[in-house]
């Protein structure tokens, strides 16, 4: 007799076994969206959405600029209340402004929105407008399980890059600012249509979810000079390596940026600075990236040199104590000789 009373309490009160479920962000609703996905924080501030998560009972607000936006609230069903995607005619674009940091030997810039008078940070470069250069870009990446298809947008200059220097990248401009630097005879790039040099990512546009975060990577601060097959051979392993590591429920906070010039010698053997416009956009000598964890701990150093002209492995920079890799890397300078430093003393 207990027992049937149990079963029939079990018929009758089914809602008491129900769980609310979260809503997922799919990836098209992110790859037809061109909305700004915003949520509001516990304390009722606006916050950015970086993950595909959004919990029962949290809405979303949709931005198109700050006087246009749309919302759509998590349901206990696990379904949006307001189907995405969501489109709009002329959706705002990240801006950048310049902050205070006493960690920059440069200008401190942020790429995000401001909305409600905050300023909704994506990343952030430290600049050396002296030199054309950004030395390091910063930014938090979260967990994801897919990756939607790359932007395709123009690169931005902003107010630091002039046209001439936003063309030094252009193919041709490379071969002939080598050809000034290193004599006519030069044998580094072969002709003007060589691709050997190309805009490396700090900030790589894949570590973002939406596409208009991922499309506010593409600018000239928040690139560097980087030997193409470098930055498609160990580069882009490192990058996704990380990507893999992030924990589903934080995040990992990931600083990446150019170290020193590199020199490569002339005809008659001179080493000389490698410039793509005249003393501006120095090509660096290694690059590097820090990975931490949400509480600040570091995580992974990873260092790589930037000449695929040089082919015996160079000697590390000192501010690299060397650990091994957590992952397996090939060892050449086609893809990049790179070296793994203990993050418990990398200065950078």
């Amino acid at each position: 007799m207990g027992g049937f009373r149990i079963i029939l309490i079990i018929l009758i009160c089914p809602f008491a076994w129900e769980v609310l479920a979260d809503c997922r962000i799919t990836q098209n609703m992110v790859e037809q969206t061109n909305r700004i996905f915003t949520f509001r924080d516990a304390r009722g501030d606006l916050q950015l959405q970086r993950r595909e998560i959004v919990p029962t009972g949290v809405t979303l607000l949709m931005y198109a600029n700050p006087s246009d936006v749309l919302e759509t609230q998590c349901l206990d069903s696990g379904g949006f209340s307001v189907g995405l995607p969501m489109q709009c005619a002329n959706p705002m674009m990240p801006a950048v402004s310049r902050m205070r940091d006493n960690g920059c030997p440069g200008t401190i810039f942020s790429v995000g929105y401001t909305i409600e008078g905050r300023v909704l940070e994506l990343y952030r470069t430290c600049f050396d407008a002296g030199h054309g250069r950004a030395l390091y870009s910063q930014s938090d990446v979260y967990y994801k399980t897919f990756f939607p298809r790359r932007p395709f947008v123009d690169f931005v200059a902003d107010e630091m890059f002039s046209p001439r220097e936003a063309a030094a990248y252009l193919k041709s401009n490379i071969y002939f600012a080598f050809r000034a630097i290193y004599g006519d005879g030069q044998s580094y790039l072969p002709n003007p249509r060589a691709l050997i040099i190309n805009r490396g990512h700090l900030v790589a546009s894949a570590d973002f979810l939406f596409l208009d975060q991922m499309g506010s990577t593409f600018r000239y601060l928040n690139v560097v000079p980087q030997f193409k097959s470098i930055n498609d051979g160990n580069w882009e392993k490192i990058e996704r390596w990380v990507r893999s590591q992030i924990p589903p429920s934080s995040y990992f906070r990931v600083k990446t940026g150019g170290i020193g010039i590199l020199t490569l010698p002339d005809a008659n053997g001179t080493f000389r600075p490698a410039f793509l416009a005249g003393s501006t956009i120095p090509v660096p000598e290694w690059t590097y990236k820090v990975v931490r964890d949400a509480s600040g701990n570091g995580l992974y150093v990873f260092l790589t040199y930037n000449n695929t002209f040089y082919t015996d492995r160079p000697k590390v920079l000192d501010i690299c104590h060397p650990v091994g890799c957590p992952m397996s890397l090939p060892n050449n300078s086609y893809e990049g000789y790179t070296f793994c430093c203990n993050p418990k003393s990398f200065p950078l």
